[in-house]
């Protein structure tokens, strides 16, 4: 009996993982992006406003089950996201110019990417400072904000709580606001986070 148990789970598991496919298919199409790769996974509440031009890339993921997700994209910017690209609840996206994720990036809870201060902080303040930049095989820790014109090499990680005002060079790990390189990772080369 035990056995049949375990395949009824099986079943139920593959069933839902189709579902899933399917809807998130469906809501890829619908969200406006002028491309979207194959297979992604969207759950819960994901919002996409996308005036301008957006590009996702194979087994994209959004899990919005607990708070919604906000990807919004202005009239005149860019997104463009790579391959397997996982967005936690909460997580937020806002290009207002030119947003870049790369590939294997991995958004714990309420991450958030933006790429234009939309504020004077004081008079003639610059708003734009140029791309943000996410590189390949990154983490974002929960709460980690990406200020506007950062870039994150590839394979770092960016602690809890942490907010990134300069740029972190590859296989780092930054904590802190603002945040700053703690230590060196060990990254062999073609690993990638899960």
């Amino acid at each position: 009996m035990r056995s049949g148990r375990s395949e009824y789970s099986r079943a139920r598991e593959r069933l839902a993982n189709a579902r899933n496919r399917l809807q998130g298919g469906a809501r890829a199409r619908l969200s406006g992006a002028e491309r979207f790769g194959t297979h992604p996974v969207i759950l819960g509440k994901v919002s996409f406003r996308l005036d301008g031009k957006a590009f996702f890339g194979d087994w994209f993921a959004a899990e919005g089950l607990v708070v919604a997700i906000k990807i919004s994209v202005a009239k005149t910017a860019t997104l463009s996201i790579g391959d397997h690209v996982y967005m936690n609840a909460g997580t937020s996206i806002e290009a207002w110019h030119d947003v870049q994720i790369g590939s294997h990036v991995l958004m714990a809870p309420f991450a958030s990417i933006i790429d234009d201060d939309r504020h004077e902080v004081e008079p003639d303040a610059v708003l734009y400072k140029g791309p943000t930049i996410v590189g390949n095989n990154v983490w974002l820790g929960r709460n980690a904000a990406l200020m506007p014109g950062v870039t994150v090499g590839d394979g770092s990680v960016i602690g809890v709580n942490s907010v990134v005002t300069r740029d972190i060079p590859p296989n780092s790990f930054a904590a802190g606001a603002p945040a700053r390189v703690i230590r060196k990772l060990e990254i062999p080369s073609g690993w990638v986070r899960r």
